[in-house]
């Protein structure tokens, strides 16, 4: 068993023609979750050609029968309103999937007013990090 074998999930954020969409295979149940902030018939229609493509890139390490697995849409995903945030969907989709506390989607309608707040904890991550690369290159 490869390394990759051994992971419950695979998370695949991928840009098609300007927009963010998320991809999660679920490895140990044999599927795909397929996040879309922006639902269109467009972008479902690639889905099967980015795990085809993952698959010939990383055949060694992924089962076959991956490229046949059912891909299912995450039903009563928030959506957003304007052409912007597809990719902090993305990453609070991601953040979500990671949780083990159950999400009820239909329960997150409002992610389109709260985008300031969403950015804001996201810079601000991104500086807690940067500073805290700096201060261990310092010691």
């Amino acid at each position: 068993m490869t390394h990759v074998q051994a992971v419950d999930l695979i998370l695949m954020p991928c840009h098609m023609s300007g927009h963010w969409i998320l991809l999660v295979c679920r490895l140990k149940k044999h599927c795909w979750e397929f996040y879309d902030s922006l639902r269109s018939s467009r972008h479902r229609a690639t889905l099967e050609n980015l795990i085809r493509c993952l698959y010939e890139d990383a055949s060694d390490a992924l089962e076959e029968g991956i490229v046949n697995w059912p891909i299912n849409d995450v039903e009563d995903l928030p959506q957003q309103d304007n052409g912007d945030d597809c990719g902090v969907f993305v990453m609070k989709f991601m953040e979500a999937v990671l949780s083990t506390k159950t999400v009820a989607w239909k329960e997150n309608v409002n992610w389109c007013k709260e985008m300031p707040r969403f950015r804001a904890e996201i810079t601000a991550n991104i500086f807690r990090a940067f500073s805290n690369l700096i201060a261990s290159t310092m010691l």
